[in-house]
C-alpha cells in the first residue's frame, strides 16, 4: 500500500478509461476505455510496471469491436470478455487480440441488453441482461446454457457481477433508485468447480442472503 503505480496518464482528453479488470493468472491490468469523439471503444493491457503491452480495437476485417465497453472481465484460458452496452452484445476475444465471438443472445432470437459480467470456475460467462432482469449464462464459446436467475421479485434489476473462487458464490448487484441491494447464490459447488462438472440445482436449491442498502445513490448508464 506505499507504492504507487500509475497506469495510465491521460495525454489524449478523447480517451477515457471506462472499466479495469485485474487478471489473476497474469499479474496484468486489463482497462476498457471509450472515445466520445468517435463513439467507439477498445481494450489496453498493461504489465505490473504500469507498462501497455497491448491494444484491442479492430477484428481481423479492421472493423471496430467496441462501442461501449461497460464492464470487463477474463476467462480462465485467457479469453478477454467485454459487455457493450451500446452494440447489445458480449464481445470476447482470445488473448492474443482475435475477436471469437459477439453474443447477442439466446438461440430463439431475442436481443440482449448486457451490463455487468463475469466469468466462473467452469469457464462459464455470466451477464446481466437489463431486457429480461435475469442473468444468462454462456460457456466459453458463445452457446446459451440458462437463464441463471430468474426471479427479479427477489433479485431485481441485476446491473453488476461478481463471482467468488474460493466460495464458489455469485454476488449480484441489483436495485433501483430507493431500493438497492446485493444478493448472493449458490449455483455450483466446490466438488463441481473441482471435477469441472455442472448440474444445475433445481430453482428451490439456489440460496441466496440479501442485504438491502435503502437511499444510496448508484451512478448508472
Amino acid at each position: 500500500m506505499k507504492t504507487t503505480t500509475t497506469f495510465i496518464e491521460r495525454t489524449d482528453s478523447t480517451w477515457e478509461p471506462w472499466c479495469v479488470y485485474w487478471s489473476p493468472s497474469t499479474g496484468d491490468l486489463l482497462v476498457a476505455m471509450y472515445n466520445y469523439r468517435t463513439m467507439t471503444g477498445k481494450v489496453t493491457r498493461y504489465n505490473q510496471s504500469g507498462q501497455l503491452t497491448q491494444t484491442i480495437q479492430y477484428n481481423n476485417t479492421g472493423r471496430g469491436l467496441y462501442s461501449d465497453p461497460l464492464y470487463i472481465t477474463e476467462n480462465k484460458n485467457g479469453d478477454v470478455v467485454v459487455s457493450d452496452s451500446e452494440s447489445r452484445a458480449v464481445v470476447v476475444t482470445e488473448r492474443g487480440g482475435r475477436h471469437r465471438f459477439s453474443y447477442t443472445g439466446p438461440p430463439s432470437g431475442s436481443r440482449i441488453w448486457p451490463r455487468g459480467i463475469c466469468t466462473d470456475a467452469l469457464s462459464h460467462i455470466l451477464v446481466c441482461d437489463r431486457y429480461t432482469k435475469t442473468v444468462q449464462m454462456i460457456n466459453k464459446d458463445g452457446r446459451f446454457l440458462s437463464h441463471l436467475l430468474t426471479e427479479p421479485q427477489e433479485m431485481g434489476d441485476p446491473c453488476s457481477l461478481s463471482y467468488d473462487v474460493n466460495t464458489h458464490r455469485l454476488w449480484v448487484g441489483s436495485g433501483s433508485r430507493d431500493n438497492n441491494k446485493v444478493c448472493v447464490y449458490r449455483y455450483i459447488t466446490r466438488q463441481d468447480a473441482l471435477t469441472d462438472e455442472h448440474r444445475p440445482r433445481p430453482d428451490g436449491d439456489t440460496r441466496y442472503t440479501t442485504h438491502r442498502h435503502n437511499n444510496s445513490s448508484t451512478k448508472r448508464k
